[in-house]
């Protein structure tokens, strides 16, 4: 299964319900997007995998990053999404180490969006 947009909001709607949560999923998604098109990726996987990284952050802070696994896991997702989004949370919440480019813009916008959005 490959993912899509439609799903990934899906599951955030389905485990998120807070607005700054959701803010902050939507920021870190479109940076991701912005991203990818400067290094000529695939900006719907990007931006996928931006929208969902923090899915378990409201229902599951304590298991931040394993949930996330578990959850998309269980929903078929592909290895690779799922490693991609685990890796934010790198020397936090999770051993999975930001190695490929994806990973590493994930992992530095992630906290600078989240003050960029909680001062707007």
């Amino acid at each position: 299964m490959i993912p899509t947009r439609e799903n990934a909001l899906s599951l955030l709607m389905q485990y998120n319900q807070g607005e700054s949560l959701i803010k902050h999923a939507l920021s870190v998604e479109a940076v991701m997007r912005h991203f990818a098109s400067i290094f000529h990726e695939d900006t719907d996987r990007w931006g996928i995998i931006g929208l969902i990284h923090d899915l378990d952050y409201e229902q599951y802070p304590e298991q931040h990053c394993s949930m996330t696994r578990k959850i998309l896991e269980e929903a078929n997702w592909p290895e690779d999404y799922i490693r991609s989004v685990v890796s934010h949370g790198w020397g936090i919440c999770s051993d999975t180490e930001p190695v490929h480019i994806m990973e590493k813009v994930l992992f530095t916008i992630d906290e600078l969006t989240g003050l960029v959005t909680a001062s707007v």
